[in-house]
């Protein structure tokens, strides 16, 4: 096996012109990182991947002084010149990097390719190391897979075309060593702070013609904090420009033309008009006739099935699961062997019990699953994230949210002790019900690691299930979340805050606005629409589904494996209001991405 570390390198940086011929102690930023490449046992060939453009020319000539080898390909595509490099140079395996990482360690990058032995993975990656640490590991076979998948030209970031089509197998190596695991801290080249960083590590630790180790770069930054402060404000600049080039286009390889509608209460019905407004008017509904609607409008104008035979033999492109919350697993199983997706409404189960198994089923069938946490469309929401993403305001520190709403208000047309939402047996109860708000507080302030929680006692509505909850979510961020849920509120509200290291947020989703509020200035209206039609939202996850689709798509935030953190929290709130203890949260493959 021919393994060669590819080092992706362009000379056209705006933030820092030439920033990788800037010299530190006499030598380029990228010559300094070609030295610790050297110590890499299990690489064959160095090669310096950059373009055919002119001013990258200079790269060729650098490759001749460091004595490693140069491939010219194209500008901006950067999967097709790594794969042009792999073909080039005959290589089996790549390991990969960009060119401004200067601390790039090659006992893990060693590491990799052991892993690769053992495991033959698609793409291997170390995210619990620093970012400028650690490197990717790449399968040429899975990268030339990958090429003919694009359907884009601008690959500069490309980790979810591995981990977002379900068609790789990708591992995160774990990094053993407590002491390097630093997934928050930063070492890359990006701005003039960043120089500013590497000159001072360099000042310290740099001998000439030797290199030295991660772990004395983290026992420096250990002891002189100092130098961390140098390129802290950088990473919230550095997030939000990975974050924008990082959604992945692929060609479309699925068309759906019809959809099967499994529960048409009025969710369902909603579904049935929001997929004929985007274009698919082929629906077929499978009833029971059990619900509240014995007979659908007549304006929904769909074909009914009594059976799930009849059902799949109508031979839908997808499927709409919107029954009652404790009947979606069966519902998902049973026909996700005959559709390319599966949409199911919010929460994905009653409980955790199975949930596994359907993601497991789903992702070898190559079924695209998708959640419908609609609240994460809606406007304010999109906005709040707009908001951290770019007026460095620091990170987030707290989270407030409160939800209520007199429960006899919320289906007048029906006896509201019978309804799902008021039925343990059909996963009811406030906590499942309106998990708009934990989903939001993880969409917002990352992994949850432990959760604390009180289910208050009400007897007047005399319903089994939890009618008033209030949850404490502690995230890895160190942000802390307060969720309050109840069936209880006359008039209704949906608002909270969002609390930053320089700035908050106050939002109402009742009187559709977001108000912000920075250190020493007047507060602002940063979004306010009263005309906002709330159906928007469930539109824009229909077409956000039916896209993953349509590109076979099946690892994305809103698949059956990503929704199962906020089913998690339940779990554990549930739990902790039984033993009275706070309980802890396992880690969840979605924080990889």
């Amino acid at each position: 096996m021919k393994v060669g570390y590819l080092v992706t390198a362009r000379l056209k940086s705006t933030r820092l012109p030439r920033k990788l011929l800037l010299e530190i102690k006499g030598k380029s930023v990228i010559s300094h990182m070609l030295d610790r490449l050297k110590l890499a046992k299990n690489v064959d060939e160095i090669i310096i991947c950059t373009s055919t453009e002119d001013q990258d020319r200079p790269l060729g000539e650098l490759a001749k002084e460091n004595n490693v080898k140069c491939f010219f390909g194209n500008p901006d595509d950067v999967l097709t010149r790594l794969l042009g490099a792999a073909d080039e140079f005959d290589l089996d395996y790549i390991l990969n990097i960009t060119a401004d990482c200067p601390f790039v360690d090659p006992f893990y990058a060693d590491k990799i390719v052991e892993e690769y032995l053992e495991t033959d993975a698609d793409l291997i990656r170390q995210f619990d190391l620093p970012h400028g640490v650690f490197s990717y590991g790449i399968k040429v076979e899975a990268l030339r897979k990958v090429v003919e998948l694009k359907d884009s030209s601008d690959t500069e970031v490309w980790g979810r075309y591995f981990t977002d089509t379900g068609l790789f197998n990708v591992v995160d190596l774990d990094v053993n060593d407590k002491h390097h695991n630093r997934p928050g801290l930063r070492m890359t080249l990006d701005y003039p702070e960043d120089l500013e960083f590497f000159k001072a590590v360099f000042d310290v630790l740099y001998v000439e013609n030797e290199v030295f180790s991660l772990t004395s770069i983290l026992n420096l930054l250990d002891t002189n904090p100092e130098i961390i402060e140098l390129n802290k404000s950088c990473a919230l600049k550095f997030k939000k420009r990975f974050i924008s080039q990082s959604e992945p286009m692929l060609k479309k390889v699925n068309k759906v033309k019809t959809a099967l509608i499994i529960g048409s209460g009025s969710i369902g019905q909603r579904h049935i008009r929001n997929l004929k407004q985007i274009g698919i008017n082929d629906i077929i509904a499978l009833r029971s006739r059990k619900g509240h609607y014995k007979k659908l409008p007549k304006d929904l104008q769909v074909i009914e099935v009594g059976s799930w035979d009849d059902a799949i033999g109508e031979k839908p492109d997808i499927a709409i699961i919107s029954n009652p919350t404790s009947l979606h697993l069966e519902a998902a199983s049973t026909i996700s062997n005959h559709v390319k997706g599966v949409f199911i409404e919010k929460p994905l189960s009653s409980s955790l019990d199975k949930c596994q198994e359907l993601v497991d089923t789903l992702n070898e069938n190559k079924v695209v699953s998708f959640v419908g946490h609609n609240l994460v469309f809606h406007p304010i929401i999109k906005n709040i994230i707009k908001f951290h993403d770019e007026n460095g305001v620091g990170e987030i520190i707290n989270i407030q949210c409160q939800v209520g709403q007199w429960l006899p208000d919320w289906h007048p047309y029906e006896d509201y002790k019978k309804a799902y939402f008021s039925r343990k047996d059909l996963g009811g109860g406030v906590a499942l019900t309106l998990i708009h708000e934990i989903h939001l507080v993880i969409e917002l302030a990352g992994q949850p690691i432990r959760v604390s929680g009180e289910i208050t006692g009400y007897k007047k509505l005399d319903l089994d299930v939890d009618v008033c909850s209030d949850l404490m979510l502690k995230h890895k961020t160190g942000a802390v979340s307060q969720i309050h849920l109840d069936y209880l509120q006359q008039p209704s509200h949906r608002s909270g805050l969002v609390t930053f290291e320089k700035a908050w947020l106050g939002y109402d989703f009742n009187k559709m606005e977001l108000i912000a509020q920075r250190i020493n200035e007047e507060p602002q209206m940063l979004w306010n629409n009263s005309d906002y039609d709330s159906n928007q939202m469930y539109v824009d996850q229909l077409k956000e589904f039916v896209r993953f689709v349509e590109e076979g798509r099946v690892k994305h935030q809103y698949d059956a494996l990503s929704s199962l953190e906020s089913l998690k929290v339940v779990e554990a709130f549930f739990k902790s209001n039984k033993t009275g203890r706070k309980v802890n949260i396992e880690r969840n493959e979605r924080f990889s991405f």
